[in-house]
């Protein structure tokens, strides 16, 4: 039986302040007296009411303002108009099991309850300004991650960015929080003097690397995105500029939890932010071949493009 306890944890995600019963190693710690966004507490999770906008089965449902998932062996998460989060864990579960599936899954409905449609990607940072990666899995996120921060960028966000309009207008974004995530092969690089946490899940040979020392808490302004693909056609790295309709849909395909927008009822607002977005930062097509190491290439590539923008 889990008891209720009094909120002892205070921290900043996803450019939001999160009251928490649930101890996170992972969240940059604020002090006591901040004044929260959003809670998150243990209890038992509610009834969700029918939507005809949303979809409803045994393992999850979503609607616009309320969302459900059982993790079988971990816990189930219930989400309420983006400002609670409700976890009744499976008894003797992992705490660290059951912090991977809120951070991810829990958090991306709540965002959406709060109409933000985060991005997955990584990102760093140049002079200040943001650095934006995007790429389905095995492109080469995380790889080209280290080897910009070898160059001497910093770490903003492993992969969510949550964006915000700043008091221009334009689309800034805050950093989930302040881990990143690398293979063993990446953790061996010894230039990097990487010190990992531990491991992500037991079923994977990936580690957490915290960077709290060197956390950004505001948001920053993008300098330029790169969307990362594998070609078998290449046999050097390629870097075209993209805009229109291919470059919405890449856009459109880093939604994060994208397969949540359409029950959230985030149509209109998706559609808006991927179009401005598209139209303020310069976004590039940075294909590699899929069958050569060409890492230390597409870093290179990515620091000569960004200096030729930040000279212009």
């Amino acid at each position: 039986m889990w008891l209720k306890l009094p909120i002892l944890f205070h921290y900043l995600a996803y450019g939001l302040i999160v009251a928490s019963e649930l101890e996170f190693p992972e969240l940059f710690a604020l002090p006591q007296d901040a004044n929260p966004d959003i809670s998150l507490r243990w209890g038992k999770i509610p009834l969700i009411d029918k939507h005809p906008e949303g979809f409803h089965f045994d393992n999850i449902e979503i609607t616009p303002a309320a969302y459900r998932l059982s993790v079988p062996g971990v816990a189930t998460y219930y989400v309420k108009e983006g400002q609670r989060i409700i976890i009744e864990p499976i008894e003797g579960v992992s705490m660290d099991l059951v912090r991977l599936y809120c951070l991810s899954n829990a958090f991306a409905a709540l965002l959406h309850q709060r109409k933000k449609i985060p991005l997955h990607c990584a990102a760093v940072l140049k002079n200040d300004q943001l650095v934006m990666i995007f790429g389905d899995s095995g492109a080469g996120k995380s790889t080209t991650m280290a080897g910009l921060l070898k160059k001497g960028f910093l770490p903003f966000s492993d992969d969510v960015c949550v964006p915000v309009k700043d008091i221009s207008g334009d689309w800034a974004f805050y950093s989930s929080y302040p881990m990143m995530k690398f293979w063993q092969s990446t953790i061996d690089m010894k230039e990097l003097q990487l010190q990992p946490e531990r491991k992500i899940r037991n079923d994977m040979d990936k580690f957490g690397v915290y960077f709290h020392d060197r956390f950004c808490r505001e948001s920053k302004k993008p300098l330029a995105i790169f969307i990362l693909k594998k070609s078998n056609r290449l046999e050097d790295p390629v870097l075209t500029a993209m805009k229109g309709m291919a470059l919405f849909q890449e856009l459109d395909r880093n939604a994060y939890r994208g397969e949540y927008l359409g029950a959230a009822s985030l149509k209109k607002e998706h559609f808006d932010f991927f179009s401005s977005l598209s139209n303020q930062v310069p976004c590039y097509l940075l294909q590699r071949p899929e069958s050569a190491d060409s890492h230390e290439e597409v870093t290179q590539i990515i620091s000569e493009e960004l200096s030729k923008l930040q000279d212009a």
